[in-house]
């Protein structure tokens, strides 16, 4: 029981540093938003939320699944695919990915370490 107000702050910490190393990153880069990955995004959100009975959730993915199908003919325009990135985008997507790999990694290491000692 003592660990999980650590466990919670140093997400936290976590979240605040990434957030003000995206925003460094993205400074003066201006692009449009990827209407199709909002739609992608309301979908899950959408579905996820209605087993779980997590009313907001269903709600939210049912406003970005809207947006996205509102501005379906913007799809193509602003989709950005792999191969049409620069090599230094490149590089920082592939760094974030492994990022937030190592964290669901981490984070379900921590469950499991969690139900083990409970049980």
């Amino acid at each position: 029981m003592g660990t999980t107000p650590w466990l919670l702050i140093s997400v936290a910490i976590l979240l605040v540093l990434f957030l003000i190393l995206a925003i460094m990153l993205k400074k003066g880069i201006k692009r449009p938003p990827d209407y199709y990955a909002f739609f992608i995004m309301g979908i899950i959100w959408l579905i996820l939320g209605i087993p779980l009975k997590n009313y907001t959730l269903s709600i939210m993915g049912l406003v970005f699944t809207i947006v996205g199908l509102v501005n379906k003919k913007k799809w193509k325009e602003n989709r950005q695919c792999w191969g049409t990135m620069t090599p230094e985008e490149k590089k920082w997507k592939t760094i974030i990915l492994v990022i937030l790999g190592l964290l669901v990694l981490a984070g379900l290491v921590f469950l499991l370490l969690k139900n083990n000692r409970a049980a």
